[in-house]
């Protein structure tokens, strides 16, 4: 590798200074260090400062950060098929892969080649109004419809693939995949789902009837959901990864499928996701014994 991105969350301190260390770790490894234009010039390295395309088209791309600063990074970097590294500085760091007191450690394995990729579903969420696209965007995690702070509960009529299925009466839809599966739809009732599996999952969020559940589909197949009218005002919006939202009208359609790209995670750890389970989510105790 000749080139790194260093993007650090520049509102956590200790994220910051630990990309200006690894910075200087790597030009004496005499790989060019590339670093988030403002943090650079907070720390003084003023020769690696670059902007964020610049960062995100590198050789390799290391966020340091929670789970929202690798879905922020995601956006910029999973179409130019960068491989992307975590470090987690956030709660829970399901996307983020090593603990801060790793990092060299883990730079080091990268740097040698001892990784491999985790290529991950992305999701592009199209809106159209009568008939015309009105705009394109895409996620790791999730695309979600939802109401509004004052909005009645919403009719979402749902289709997959053309074919009607049903009308959520809920305050929304998430449609994640299986990255996104512990994230927003999981607090929804939705399943946790293995990254490597092809799928996607549908979850109505708070819905009105003890009948609606997840539905897990081919991540072959494409979403479909439209706003029934109502006689009340509606407030309606998409939502990407819970950081871009695009604000819709009954006449609005939302078409989500996976994107012809994918995410490239690098994981030092293929067998992590289990851990990750036990240790991020409290799932049960660890197995001391012997291994089955």
């Amino acid at each position: 590798m000749r080139t790194v991105g260093l993007a650090p969350n520049p509102n956590k301190k200790e994220a910051v200074q630990l990309a200006a260390e690894l910075a200087d770790w790597l030009s004496r490894r005499g790989v060019k260090p590339l670093l988030v234009r403002e943090v650079a010039t907070a720390v003084g390295k003023h020769s690696t400062a670059a902007d964020d395309d610049e960062i995100a088209k590198t050789d390799m791309l290391l966020v340091l950060g929670g789970d929202g600063t690798m879905l922020r990074w995601n956006r910029l970097a999973a179409h130019r098929g960068t491989p992307m590294l975590g470090v987690n500085f956030g709660q829970y760091g399901f996307i983020t892969e090593i603990h801060p007191k790793e990092a060299v450690t883990a730079l080091q394995r990268v740097l040698d080649g001892d990784y491999v990729i985790s290529e991950r579903v992305v999701l592009r969420a199209t809106v159209h109004r009568h008939g015309e696209e009105t705009g394109k965007y895409f996620a790791l995690n999730d695309a979600v419809v939802s109401k509004g702070p004052v909005t009645r509960m919403l009719g979402l009529r749902t289709f997959v693939d053309g074919r009607f299925i049903v009308t959520y009466s809920a305050d929304g839809i998430i449609v994640s995949t299986p990255t996104g599966s512990t994230a927003y739809s999981l607090s929804a009732g939705g399943p946790v789902v293995h990254p490597n599996v092809s799928v996607l999952v549908i979850t109505p969020i708070c819905p009105h009837t003890m009948n609606a559940r997840s539905l897990v589909i081919p991540d072959t197949e494409t979403v479909k959901v439209c706003a029934e009218s109502s006689e009340h005002e509606v407030e309606i919006a998409l939502t990407m990864d819970g950081q871009v939202m695009h604000c819709l009208t009954m006449e609005d359609s939302v078409e989500i499928a996976k994107a012809d790209f994918r995410a490239r995670l690098i994981q030092l750890d293929p067998q992590s996701f289990y851990d990750k389970l036990q240790n991020r989510l409290r799932w049960g105790e660890r197995f001391s014994g012997e291994q089955l």
